[in-house]
């Protein structure tokens, strides 16, 4: 088959499929239809046809076409299954909290993708769409949070690991078999009036012998039950050989501090657990993250760390809070710190959580804890908080603010030809009865449709900005317009 037949059967293909999903054929032009795929696929070679044959399985099977997609990808051995019911997902996917991602179909809707972005922390979920672009969106996040090891790093960890376990396993049974030799030695040895005695002291050694071979036999699963864990701690398979003087040094260092960390932090009407952060530095420096169970919706919008040398005074501290951002310039969440003495302390703290990812903070900003305490709950209280209420202490030399993206109207009023868009690009708004609507953004919207928060500027009605000025203003401009130079000259506007 030539090139020009193959792609007239890809033209084919891509009509018969289209009707598929457009849902108004008779039921006996949807059979003729998929008859007529099913040949098409029996001519060709499958890799030609790799996209076409995904997109017709995720309408005549759509469970296997995505377990068969998740084979394919990068990530099968922390993929936790396809569901139709989000209850049963969630159910699988925090099985193992550390790490991990799910599909979720709906005949009507499409595809989610459900992904842990670090460990114990809620599920960041994509927009309802095809497979593909779900899993495009699914690796944009493994970007930002590096949050999921590839199918070969979970193998070379466990070729670390099972070893050394397997080592220390040995070890145990050859030093209990020792001891059950003793003693029934020992017992041979006795006089005859304390047989009993004897026996019974022989019957307790043996049983731990039980015990470790129960485990041998069942070590599999347990394994592969508990792999989450073991993949976050990865100091343990690193040496066999004994530490170094200085590593042991450190390692009781960091386990004294830890074990003057208490579990859990009141935060007013919160309870937040304490958890470890990944790396050394972090617990020799004390800071840890904190987690609050009655707020799992908290998770994807803000971080909250606390320097706990001080524990008992941290509301004696200001809290900072910070946009932090991708490699990208990209919006990631929020960062609170709590329990910093100062401005100096607060930046360089921030610094070492963004160390291990990448990020980085674009701002800084100082506030009280009575001002943040009762804005916990949602994105917009937040946002509200970090703009109204707090004080900036620091920003990057080429900052813009981030505003969440469920707080713009986004349907353009003034129709213009906008310049190319980038992820550093902002959105131009314009506030006015309490609703904040865009001026300039299309493209930058639909540069990353999914993005929580988006950079902005904004004008607002009540400075004597109106829908007319602005259309007065466009039309002086030559197509594409850019959004920096539209904000620069009706701002130029109102100040003269």
């Amino acid at each position: 088959m030539n090139v020009l037949e193959k792609a007239k059967l890809i033209q084919e293909l891509n009509q018969l499929i289209e009707g598929l999903e457009q849902r108004s054929l008779s039921f006996f032009e949807i059979a003729r239809s998929k008859a007529r795929i099913k040949d098409i696929f029996a001519l060709c070679d499958e890799p030609i046809f790799k996209k076409q044959v995904l997109q017709f399985k995720s309408h005549t099977q759509p469970e296997k076409a995505a377990t068969d997609f998740a084979v394919q990808t990068l990530f099968q051995l922390s993929f936790r299954g396809v569901f139709q019911q989000d209850k049963a997902l969630e159910q699988a996917l925090y099985q193992y909290p550390d790490y991990g991602w799910a599909i979720l179909y709906d005949p009507q809707l499409g595809w989610q993708i459900w992904l842990i972005p670090a460990a114990n922390r809620t599920a960041l979920i994509s927009e309802w769409d095809n497979l593909e672009n779900a899993y495009h969106w699914m690796l944009q996040q493994q970007q930002d949070y590096g949050c999921l090891k590839t199918d070969y790093e979970l193998k070379q960890i466990d070729n670390l690991i099972v070893p050394k376990l397997t080592n220390v396993l040995t070890e145990t049974e050859i030093t209990l078999n020792t001891s059950a030799d003793e003693l029934q030695n020992m017992a041979q040895n006795e006089p005859s009036n304390s047989t009993d005695v004897s026996r019974a002291g022989v019957y307790s050694a043996q049983e731990p012998i039980a015990t470790d071979a129960s485990a041998q036999q069942n070590q599999q699963p347990i394994w592969t039950q508990k792999k989450s864990s073991i993949v976050t701690e990865p100091e343990l398979p690193i040496v066999a050989s004994p530490p170094a003087e200085t590593d042991a040094e450190n390692t009781a260092l960091q386990s004294s501090i830890t074990k003057d960390v208490p579990e859990t932090l009141q935060l007013n009407q919160y309870i937040a657990h304490i958890r470890a952060l990944p790396g050394e530095e972090a617990s020799l420096q004390q800071l840890y993250r904190l987690e609050i169970p009655s707020l799992p919706e908290l998770a994807p919008y803000l971080d909250i760390l606390v320097h706990a040398a001080d524990l008992e005074n941290w509301q004696h501290h200001p809290v900072y809070l910070a946009e932090q951002i991708n490699q990208h310039g990209g919006f990631v969440r929020y960062v609170a710190l709590l329990g910093a003495e100062n401005q100096t302390q607060a930046i360089r703290l921030m610094q070492l959580l963004n160390a291990p990812y990448q990020h980085a903070m674009a701002a800084i900003r100082q506030m009280s804890w009575i001002d943040l305490a009762d804005r916990l709950s949602s994105l917009e209280s937040l946002f509200d908080a970090y703009t109204h209420k707090a004080i900036r202490i620091w920003n990057d030399e080429n900052y813009i603010p981030f505003i969440p993206a469920q707080l713009i109207q986004t349907q353009k009023i003034i129709q213009f030809d906008e310049s190319p868009a980038n992820i550093r690009t902002p959105l131009l708004l314009l506030k006015e009865r309490q609703k904040i609507r865009i001026i300039h953004g299309q493209k930058r919207l639909a540069l990353s449709p999914t993005e929580s928060a988006y950079p902005y500027f904004l004008l607002e009605r009540h400075h004597g900005i109106s829908w007319q000025m602005i259309q007065m203003i466009i039309a002086q401009f030559r197509s594409p317009i850019n959004c920096r130079e539209l904000y620069k000259e009706i701002q130029k506007h109102i100040s003269d």
